[in-house]
């Protein structure tokens, strides 16, 4: 009995993790069509033959459809889909042949500039033509809009709330629709945080690689930024640049612009992009160190170092 109850645990967790799981990392787009009266299982063998959805999956996707009844509510049509649809997501956007949704995949660490360039550039792909990156970087900035959004006080500038994720926009989508929704899933996703806490994450997502790394490389922010150090870091030199492959010369670091951790001591004034749920947990819970500094060699490996010396001979160890 108590194998049989273990079991069944396990199964329902595997089939909750099942349902949100991304079928990949790639974002690509695959033409899909579900003919007039085709069955369930011909349409999930055609999804598995496309790559849209993992061999493995087909038995909970079956079961949630059927556990939904959604089986018969999928419709006949031609579908863009991304690679990167989880099951649910599937089963949803295959519920409107006549009316899809734009699927847009906004990738973590993006400044709002780019951001606006893939959303028109995603949009205007299905003829809409009510949105423009213009008007959409416009609103960012716009006051009187960012004051009806529910966010924390004293914001001027949406960069760092425009979250990075997966979504489903309806073709017709303005400009405003769009910010509303992305700034709606930072609120869910996120919950409570301060202002200080997406600046720093945004620094975060930019100087980290992974999930290890981020909590560590927070820390030593933090602890900077406590102790009234100039914090040095790269990426926020690369924010006015506007250019995240810029090779940084010592006249960015000379430059007198207020994102320049080099010369000006404390956070920049606004985030440097748009960070994930990620880095900004790492901020929220940052791990504590004696660390002070932090390289990572060519190979994306973190090196630390307590004070400068040890510092400087990383650099030398691994990046010379």
């Amino acid at each position: 009995m108590l194998l049989i109850i273990v079991g069944g645990v396990f199964l329902k967790l595997n089939y909750d993790s099942s349902l949100k799981k991304p079928n990949s990392n790639n974002s690509e787009k695959i033409l899909f069509e579900i003919k007039s009266g085709e069955s369930v299982d011909n349409i999930l063998s055609d999804l598995i033959d496309k790559g849209l959805l993992k061999e493995s999956y087909k038995y909970y996707t079956k079961i949630y459809l059927k556990l939904n009844n959604l089986g018969p509510k999928l419709q006949a049509g031609i579908y863009e889909l991304p690679l990167n649809l989880n099951i649910i997501e599937i089963v949803q956007t295959l519920q409107n042949g006549k009316n899809q949704d734009v699927w847009v995949t906004i990738p973590e660490g993006l400044r709002k500039d780019e951001i606006a360039e893939i959303l028109e550039e995603e949009l205007k792909e299905s003829n809409n033509s009510k949105f423009s990156k213009e008007a959409f970087l416009n609103l960012t900035t716009d006051s009187t809009y960012i004051s009806t959004l529910g966010l924390v006080e004293g914001i001027s500038d949406l960069e760092g709330f425009l979250f990075p994720d997966k979504y489903a926009f309806p073709v017709d989508s303005t400009a405003e629709a769009v910010i509303a929704k992305m700034i709606i899933n930072f609120k869910s996703r996120i919950g409570e945080y301060t202002y200080q806490d997406i600046v720093i994450a945004s620094i975060v997502e930019r100087e980290g690689f992974n999930s290890t790394d981020r909590p560590i490389i927070a820390g030593i922010i933090i602890k900077r930024f406590n102790e009234g150090w100039l914090l040095q870091t790269d990426a926020t030199l690369l924010y006015p640049v506007k250019d995240w492959k810029h090779t940084i010369t010592a006249e960015d670091k000379n430059d007198d612009n207020p994102y320049n951790t080099y010369k000006k001591i404390g956070l920049p004034p606004t985030p440097i992009c748009n960070p994930g749920s990620e880095s900004i947990k790492a901020v929220q819970n940052y791990t504590e160190s004696e660390y002070y500094y932090y390289i990572h060699d060519n190979d994306g490996n973190p090196h630390y170092a307590r004070n400068l010396e040890e510092h400087n001979s990383n650099v030398l160890k691994y990046l010379r």
